[in-house]
């Protein structure tokens, strides 16, 4: 990975229900919903307000412009509802690539994260033909995460990392393990 600061334009990915889009102003509003609600929030650093909401918001924008890629918005496809953010992303300390995901609480538990943190993947082993793998940061005790991991063919490597204070758990999946899933499913 370079550390070339440059505008990256985020690529449009369409799967069979969701559209997967860089973001927009217009998707502050559902977006400072979503990290305010607890049961969203509660794995992935607590719930903020609005002005802490407004500078994740905009560190998402500007993680594509730093790194090439970042988190997605994901979107409803058959009714343009702003759903959450999944794709990769790298901040400063993390130990790996990481692809992540946070369904608003009207999207979860339908299979989104699935569909969109696999679409998300595919796109990011064609853009970066050097990754060999990419993780998943979890909370042990979120199972609905592990879960989606597991739908993904990742496997918990044991590893602990320590994040906003709690430690999680490193999943991962290598390029060679992705790519035979995806032809065998």
């Amino acid at each position: 990975m370079t550390d070339k600061t440059i505008y990256h334009p985020t690529p449009i990915i369409e799967t069979e229900r969701l559209i997967l889009r860089g973001w927009e102003m217009r998707d502050l509003p559902a977006y400072t919903q979503m990290m305010a609600d607890e049961d969203v929030a509660r794995f992935i650093g607590g719930t903020v307000g609005p002005d802490m909401a407004w500078r994740q918001f905009a560190g998402l924008a500007g993680h594509w412009a730093l790194r090439g890629f970042g988190f997605f918005v994901v979107e409803e496809k058959a009714t343009g509802a702003f759903m959450g953010r999944i794709g990769p992303h790298f901040p400063v300390g993390w130990p790996h690539l990481e692809i992540g995901w946070t369904l608003n609480a009207a999207a979860q538990g339908k299979g989104y994260a699935v569909e969109a943190a696999g679409a998300s993947a595919d796109w990011l082993f064609a853009a970066k033909p050097e990754l060999t793998k990419f993780i998943s940061v979890i909370d042990p005790a979120n199972r609905p995460s592990q879960k989606v991991a597991e739908r993904l063919g990742m496997a918990n490597t044991g590893e602990i990392f320590e994040v906003f204070g709690y430690k999680t758990e490193i999943w991962e999946i290598s390029r060679t393990a992705w790519v035979n899933g995806r032809a065998a499913g």
